[in-house]
């Protein structure tokens, strides 16, 4: 039987990212693809969760502009946008 990490108390999952054992109380729950059983994560990994979806929209967002402007310069070929 494993022990809660934090507290002590009986552990029932493990943290997705650290893998430490958690009790019910200490559970916080993270994204996930599945929707009927989303990630378990310990309130450590949490904080680091949203730093790591910052950096990552943060180097997509130039990405998707230069990619709409490619776009459109394409398509302007295609289709004239002017009167």
């Amino acid at each position: 039987m494993e022990t809660c990490a934090e507290c002590g108390k009986k552990a029932v999952s493990n943290c997705a990212i650290c893998g430490k054992p958690l009790c019910e109380d200490h559970i916080t729950h993270g994204l996930s693809k599945r929707i009927n059983s989303p990630a378990v994560n310990c309130t450590n990994c949490q904080k680091k969760f949203p730093r790591k979806i910052r950096k990552k929209t943060l180097i997509m967002i130039p990405i998707f502009i230069i990619a709409a402007v490619i776009l459109i310069i394409l398509l302007s070929t295609i289709i004239p946008l002017g009167l």
